[in-house]
């Protein structure tokens, strides 16, 4: 456990001083930005104020900006599989089990930073609009009855989600949407390191960017329980017969796959080394 910590530790220390990873981020923010400022003129125009957790249940459930918020991650993750110049001393020094299975650990925690990082992003400008609570809203409730789309239309923003409202207080919406995101994201990062170790060039990404716009076009199509994309909004599944925790289920065994194929590639990419051993 030791050596994995060394090497996530190392990992975050050496792609986080990369521009790529910044832009990767800024990109994040800029799109998260784009349709916050949409919810914002909205509730602006209402005068009354929010939850300052609304924004990011609201914003990150919203398709669109679902479709290209993962451009920002897969932008900081376009160096996978991590094969830098120090490599070869961590094979020699913890052997190709433990560097893969430290590459898939840093990749599940800077899932998480992404997704903490955009959800902090929506709070912190939320604050200056609203409260901090467990009620959900005037403007927010609106929205979600808003059945002719009227305010989406015009304000380009919409919230279907009146079920998950009745369910479910604004708290435990945000935990459930940060949830949902974070494994979204966290499957598309593994697939994309796994199909990077057979993968050559940038193939991976594109593979994966095809899965994504797959499950965009399904969900688009009204295919929701097959679309992982869909799966990603815990409001399709609220008060559904699915349940969004076969969602969260359906992610975690899809990681775990990817994980142990993860594991067989490894044994078989050539590092053009003859200092690495097994381990």
């Amino acid at each position: 456990m030791g050596r994995f910590a060394v090497i996530v530790k190392g990992m975050l220390w050496q792609e986080q001083r990369s521009g790529r990873v910044y832009m990767g981020y800024l990109l994040g923010f800029a799109i998260m930005g784009f349709w916050m400022n949409s919810f914002l003129r909205y509730v602006a125009d209402t005068g009354e104020p929010i939850n300052i957790l609304e924004t990011f249940c609201v914003v990150e459930q919203h398709y669109v900006n679902l479709l290209f918020l993962v451009l920002g991650w897969l932008l900081v993750l376009a160096d996978v599989p991590f094969m830098k110049g120090n490599i070869y001393l961590l094979l020699y020094r913890c052997g190709r089990k433990r560097w893969n299975i430290g590459m898939l650990f840093y990749i599940l925690i800077q899932a998480f930073l992404y997704t903490a990082a955009m959800a902090a992003f929506s709070i912190i400008i939320s604050s200056f609009f609203g409260y901090a609570g467990d009620i959900w809203s005037s403007p927010v409730y609106t929205l979600a009855l808003d059945a002719g789309n009227n305010i989406g239309v015009k304000y380009n923003i919409t919230f279907p989600w009146l079920g998950m409202m009745k369910a479910m207080s604004v708290p435990q919406a945000f935990a459930v949407t940060f949830l949902c995101l974070y494994l979204y994201l966290a499957f598309l990062g593994v697939l994309l390191y796994t199909t990077a170790l057979v993968l050559p060039g940038n193939i991976g990404i594109v593979a994966v960017v095809g899965v994504h716009l797959m499950g965009y076009l399904r969900m688009m199509d009204g295919h929701i329980t097959t679309s992982l994309l869909a799966r990603a909004v815990p409001g399709n599944f609220i008060d559904k017969t699915s349940g969004y925790w076969l969602s969260v289920a359906l992610f975690l065994v899809l990681i775990a796959v990817l994980m142990v194929l993860s594991s067989v590639f490894v044994r078989r990419i050539e590092f053009h080394s003859g200092t690495e051993v097994e381990g």
